[in-house]
């Protein structure tokens, strides 16, 4: 049976290399989150008259450990300030939003309860 997570990820504007480690997170037969911007894409595909001003990656997985992702997240050497995860589960009707930089600070007092 099919359990799919909807995620948008928002990380700094430019810093691919970041989304390449959050995708080392997955496995060789899993495509890992795409940035809009990827070349494969066509140009400013999406709506309105400007480019975007963000980086922004999105996905669709199945059977996804949400909390082994965000903990991965956390654990990368990066500037992570202005990183999010929009995540909707299966059956939900709207998404929630994780700040990675609240999710690294609770993390550091101990508190690894999911953010509702």
């Amino acid at each position: 049976m099919s359990v799919v997570t909807n995620a948008i990820l928002h990380y700094p504007l430019g810093a691919e290399e970041f989304l390449s480690r959050v995708n080392a997170f997955f496995s060789p037969h899993v495509r890992g989150f795409v940035s809009v911007e990827d070349k494969r894409l066509p140009e400013a595909w999406y709506g309105g008259s400007k480019y975007l001003e963000c980086g922004l990656a999105i996905g669709a997985f199945n059977h996804l450990d949400l909390q082994a992702v965000i903990e991965h997240i956390c654990q990368i050497d990066y500037p992570q300030t202005d990183t999010q995860l929009f995540i909707q589960e299966q059956e939900e009707d709207r998404f929630k939003l994780i700040n990675i930089s609240d999710e690294i600070a609770r993390r550091r007092q101990g508190d690894t309860t999911e953010e509702s």
